[in-house]
């Protein structure tokens, strides 16, 4: 099983969020993530990146960056 890794673009680089990311679901400006054993975090922003191959990861980027 592969599951993922989200992390907000930040002026300092990637912050990690959360890993272990089971599912992602869109609400309003952001994300809800949901990870296997059922934590869930709201992140503000937009899609940057997602690799489903090699790293398994997902980006984002808060507004002000875009």
């Amino acid at each position: 099983m592969c599951l993922s890794t989200v992390y907000v673009d930040s002026d300092t680089g990637k912050e990690e969020i959360m890993r272990d990311v089971a599912e992602m679901e869109a609400e309003g400006e952001g994300f809800n993530l949901f990870s296997l054993m059922g934590e869930k975090v709201f992140v503000k922003g937009r899609i940057k990146r997602v690799d489903f191959v090699d790293e398994h990861t997902v980006e984002i980027v808060r507004e002000g960056r875009l």
